[in-house]
């Protein structure tokens, strides 16, 4: 617990700030522990993937990049918010220049649109568990022209004579996921087919994913999610030519307005401290217009 947090009267949470924090630091603990397991390579795991969850802006990305970074382990960053065809592509590569093989961790960041629908579902399911193998069928006839001289060989590398598309073995790659939406859980699958409908279909799919991961879902109350960033802000890593006191500000303000405000994550504090730094007299208004919103005048 910090001794240096701001308590005011106000307050709209039933916790303290105090609680707050110690709240978001555990869960952000519990994170950054999950990661930390994930470099230690276990080829022989059952359920060795990792998919996390939590709202936008709490340093999912920088935190799973700095790990692996000293992690020293062999990793890729491939981007998950693209086709499914253009994810492929970047797996052939990795494959492709994996000459012995090795055990590769693959990060996806911002996954959202390889799970966006039935048949990516199918397709990842399938190189998460059973076969271990990403297996584009389609012809390439439309897209050949627009590869690199790499991505060429590569997907001759992983082509089958007599057959359209490519097929790339994933079982020595290891995959970390981060994502902005949460795989429903088994109750929630039931529930939407009660109500029927194709929604409740894809539901059940995005279920199956979570089946063949480990699953991190931090779906924060607003408490535990002031407590997570105000954990961030109040290290001293973090911003250091900001002092203490004028963090406590910047955190203050989120409190009283947690409500209201357009924007709640750890960048916001960055750029809400750089407003202070250059509008000394004024910034207090500045975060009124730029952070809450326009219906909002006073807190």
């Amino acid at each position: 617990m910090n001794p240096n947090i701001i308590n005011k009267n106000k307050n709209l949470f039933s916790l303290t700030k105090e609680e707050s924090i110690v709240r978001g630091t555990n869960k952000r603990e519990r994170m950054i522990g999950l990661i930390e397991n994930l470099t230690q390579f276990n080829q022989i795991e059952k359920f060795p993937h990792l998919y996390i969850y939590s709202p936008p802006g709490l340093g999912k990305t920088h935190t799973v990049n700095e790990f692996l970074k000293e992690s020293e382990l062999p990793y890729f960053v491939v981007s998950g918010n693209t086709s499914m065809f253009a994810f492929g592509i970047q797996l052939a590569v990795i494959n492709y220049q994996n000459v012995e093989k090795t055990n590769i961790i693959i990060y996806v960041d911002d996954c959202d649109e390889i799970f966006k629908n039935e048949q990516n579902c199918n397709t990842m399911k399938n190189v998460l568990d059973g076969e271990k193998k990403f297996v584009y069928e389609k012809s390439l006839a439309s897209q050949w022209s627009f590869l690199g001289q790499l991505q060429k060989e590569a997907i001759e590398y992983h082509s089958e004579e007599g057959k359209m598309g490519f097929t790339i073995p994933t079982d020595n790659l290891r995959f970390v996921f981060t994502s902005n939406f949460s795989l429903p859980i088994d109750d929630d699958v039931r529930l939407a087919r009660q109500k029927g409908g194709y929604k409740s279909v894809l539901m059940a799919h995005r279920n199956a994913i979570r089946s063949r991961c480990k699953v991190a879902d931090f779906d924060l109350t607003p408490q535990e999610h002031w407590g997570w960033i105000a954990d961030v802000t109040l290290r001293p890593e973090f911003l250091p030519e900001i002092p203490i006191s004028k963090k406590n500000i910047i955190l203050e303000f989120l409190w009283d307005n947690w409500s209201q405000l357009n924007e709640r994550s750890i960048r916001s504090i960055e750029k809400m401290a750089n407003l202070m730094k250059y509008y000394p007299d004024g910034y207090e208004n500045l975060w009124k217009m730029d952070y809450l919103k326009p219906e909002y005048d006073e807190y």
